[in-house]
């Protein structure tokens, strides 16, 4: 096939080139090592997420949103300074108990022939 039969800004790819056994071997050994470093480098970052996340501040936040906990009678933290109970209290549309809604029944139209 000659040059004649690309189209105008058509680029003719180079030809694989064809590897012997040992540059196989060595080639899977060059893969295997650098998939093993990615996968230490992707544990060390989730390590190192949970490690700093765990011992933040705001962790301790989850009291005000967690509904689930055990010992209602126990009082509440002091709230940070600056923030009133309304904005403490949990959005309106979680509860405890869940809400029951009345069936309705919805009529639907009949399509007009």
């Amino acid at each position: 096939m000659s040059n004649d039969d690309l189209k105008p800004g058509e680029e003719r790819f180079p030809e694989p080139a064809h590897l012997d056994a040992a540059h196989l071997v060595a080639q899977r050994r060059r893969n295997i090592w650098l998939g093993l470093a990615l996968l230490g480098f992707v544990f060390l970052v989730g390590l190192t997420t949970f490690i700093r996340l765990s011992g933040s501040e705001e962790n301790q936040a989850n009291f005000y949103y967690n509904m689930n906990q055990s010992g209602g009678d126990a009082e509440a933290p002091a709230l940070p300074p600056g923030m009133t109970p309304d904005q403490a209290a949990p959005p309106p549309n979680l509860s405890v108990e869940p809400v029951l809604e009345e069936d309705v029944i919805v009529e639907e139209e009949a399509p007009e022939q």
